[in-house]
């Protein structure tokens, strides 16, 4: 995009958020990860320790984490209005496509040509997952930031191996930061 086409406007907050939401195949994830990519690295209009910031918030509040995130990075960008807007771009090609779908999905769902393409729809939504980890990972030790940089390999270590609910890691990552905070205050007192 040029400079002109990528100022802070509603409309074009509107049209980013519609956009990748639209073509974001693979669920919650892979949109985040066009988000980052699309806000922080090409737009430019949120820093990524930000982005870090809003993901954790989002993920902490109830509800679809996508639509929370787009709603933090609507209200940083343009306040209430930037909100509801990006809320509502998120949220509406989602519905317009399952409302397509299901007037069509008895006579589509055993084709094998839709079958093999949503195989291909989530090896690459896979791979768009662990591209966005590896970035946050990496912006997490370029800021120096050791402490979240374990919790952080802790997280992903214990949802791999234990496949907890998610609750419980936000809840865990929640319990270390507080401990963190404690020990930093408590060190700096002495």
């Amino acid at each position: 995009m040029t400079r002109k086409k990528s100022r802070k406007t509603l409309w074009n907050l509107f049209l980013n958020c519609f956009l990748l939401s639209m073509f974001a195949f693979g669920g919650g994830s892979t949109i985040i990860a066009l988000l980052q990519k699309r806000f922080v690295e090409e737009l430019r209009w949120i820093d990524e320790t930000d982005m870090l910031d809003m993901l954790t918030q989002a993920q902490s509040a109830p509800g679809a984490t996508v639509v929370n995130i787009s709603v933090l990075i609507g209200y940083r960008i343009k306040g209430v209005p930037g909100a509801l807007t990006s809320a509502l771009a998120t949220a509406l090609p989602p519905l317009l496509v399952i409302m397509a779908v299901f007037a069509v999905y008895n006579r589509i769902i055993d084709s094998r040509p839709v079958s093999n393409a949503m195989r291909g729809m989530r090896a690459c939504a896979a791979a768009m997952v662990a591209s966005a980890v590896v970035t946050l990972l990496r912006s997490l030790i370029k800021n120096r930031s050791i402490f979240q940089a374990a919790v952080f390999i802790a997280a992903f270590a214990v949802m791999l191996i234990f496949h907890p609910s998610t609750i419980i890691v936000i809840l865990g990552g929640l319990a270390l930061g507080i401990l963190y905070a404690i020990i930093t205050v408590h060190r700096a007192r002495q």
